[in-house]
């Protein structure tokens, strides 16, 4: 059956878009549609992605399309860009877990891009009709190249924010690449305030479901997605929504029910990444691959041959827009922090003294003695500082040893009532400057806080922007709303294709949130 027959929305086939050629209609979603298409200039088979949000615009019978009602322009045209921008980023990753993004362009009033065209059955059909696939070493195998896409993601400010079943593309030699992306979705979904077509409840994480300064999105979030996507995969079912987690979390975690075949390592890190609180999962790639335990990428398992319903399988690789990553704050320690010496203080060494060679002890010899007796006084002295309560961000060992060392030489004769009276003096001067040294270095740690280094900037553009600060692309605007920058002056530049790039110096300040307000239509 003809599924452009079966999709009004879609263009008719043989349609010509510059060099290519619509062959067939693979596929519709909330906010593009896909076809396979002949490139007549390279001879050679593309997916093409169109932007279509069909729930804000309509096509008319020259092909163009147009939104259905004035107060949707807005929103349309905002997710237009970010379709069209997001290409061209993504043109530029050469990554063999990313879809390939060979040219974008604009024309009939919404924009296209050609992509390579990838054969093979999504991760939830795979999971679906070849069960038997599915265990550690296999999703291990999978985890390894697309924790590495994403990962080339983030190196360029860029969130996936729509991992799921259906957006991993498993080829027949069994590697995965990530499709659809989710930044077109997220835009429309801020300005047209609309969550129906947006989320996929199960996979998506509870901060893509409210625009909450707290509630920033970052790696986390598509941790949060890929580790829903391994639960779905090892019990069969996708998890609870996330919104639905919050107060009653009926969910339980993987580690706790246990698994046949699969390690309580692997289990525990699922339910980490998974976890509703963001600040609880793992905050980068690098984390949650530890976690998970990856090391080298074990060998693809290639697909077993899947018999044809209706022709040829076929999946075509299904990418949109990506997103900037906001950076997290840092990870709260926990309240209170162990730390132990290396070694226990005040250790004695004792060894019985030979009566007969102390009878033939020479002057020099129980000068020396003396000195080793003040030197292990010294140790007791400084041992019973530390069990007191000396600082322990400097232990005193290395300065015990010196102070040992020192007087541990060889001193002049003098009458036993003075030596005893000048070790106990030289051993109450050391045990009060060490005091004296112990209580400064505390009181000047606690007057002494480190000093800021980084400020804030909070930017608000209408209707949308990318950021560039000193020339480097922060991301765009929205959802990007603040930006975390060392302290100085720093030249931001807002720039919208539709209109003249604005450009503001601004000076950065600790503690002194600085603001840049910019319509582009005034």
């Amino acid at each position: 059956m003809n599924k452009a027959a079966e999709l009004p929305n879609s263009l008719p086939l043989g349609t010509r878009l510059a060099e290519f050629e619509i062959r067939e209609v693979i596929g519709e979603g909330g906010f593009g549609i896909v076809y396979l298409a002949f490139d007549h200039s390279l001879q050679r088979t593309v997916a093409i992605k169109e932007y279509m949000p069909t729930a804000l615009a309509s096509r008319a019978s020259d092909h163009t399309v147009s939104v259905r009602s004035k107060r949707h322009a807005e929103a349309f045209g905002a997710g237009l860009r970010s379709f069209i921008n997001e290409a061209r980023l993504l043109a530029q990753f050469d990554h063999p877990a990313l879809v390939k993004v060979y040219r974008f362009w604009e024309l009939h009033g919404t924009a296209y891009m050609a992509m390579r065209y990838y054969e093979g059955r999504t991760f939830k059909a795979v999971c679906r009709d070849n069960p038997e696939l599915v265990n550690e070493a296999w999703l291990k195998g999978l985890l390894k190249p697309v924790l590495g896409a994403l990962e080339a993601l983030y190196a360029a400010n860029i969130l996936h924010r729509d991992v799921s079943p259906e957006n991993i593309m498993i080829q027949p030699d069994g590697q995965p690449v990530l499709l659809d992306f989710g930044a077109a979705r997220q835009i429309v979904q801020d300005m047209a305030q609309s969550l129906t077509v947006i989320l996929k409840p199960g996979f998506a994480p509870v901060e893509q479901y409210a625009d909450d300064e707290s509630m920033r999105q970052g790696p986390w979030t598509d941790i949060y997605s890929l580790s829903a996507v391994m639960y779905a995969a090892i019990t069969g079912k996708a998890p609870p929504a996330a919104v639905a987690r919050m107060l009653n979390d009926p969910t339980e975690p993987l580690a706790v029910s246990g698994r046949e075949g699969y390690s309580t390592q692997f289990l525990d890190a699922i339910d980490r990444g998974m976890a509703v609180r963001p600040e609880v999962r793992p905050q980068s790639i690098a984390e949650f691959a530890a976690l998970l335990g990856i090391g080298e990428r074990p060998a693809a398992a290639a697909l077993p041959p899947v018999a044809p319903a209706g022709g040829a399988a076929k999946a075509a690789a299904v990418a949109a827009a990506a997103v900037p990553v906001q950076r997290p704050a840092a990870a709260k320690a926990p309240a209170s922090v162990g730390v132990q010496p290396g070694a226990k203080p005040g250790a004695k060494a004792i060894a019985k003294p030979d009566p007969k060679a102390g009878a033939r002890a020479t002057p020099d010899a129980k000068r020396m003695l003396a000195g080793a007796g003040m030197a292990a006084l010294l140790l007791s002295v400084a041992g019973a500082f530390w069990l007191a309560g000396g600082s322990p961000a400097a232990p005193p060992g290395p300065q015990v040893t010196q102070v040992v060392q020192a007087e541990a030489r060889p001193v002049p004769a003098a009458p036993e009532g003075a030596a005893a009276q000048s070790a106990s003096a030289a051993v109450s001067e050391t045990a009060a400057a060490a005091s004296a040294s112990a209580s400064a270095s505390a009181q000047a740690a606690v007057r002494a806080p480190a000093a800021p280094t980084t400020g804030s900037v909070s930017i608000a553009v209408q209707p949308w922007a990318t950021i560039y600060v000193d020339g480097v692309q922060k991301g765009i605007t929205p959802p990007l709303k603040k930006l975390t920058l060392p302290l100085g002056e720093h030249v931001i530049r807002l720039e919208n294709p539709n209109f003249p790039a604005h450009v503001q110096k601004v000076t950065v300040e600790a503690r002194k949130p600085v603001t840049i307000k910019h319509d582009f239509g005034k």
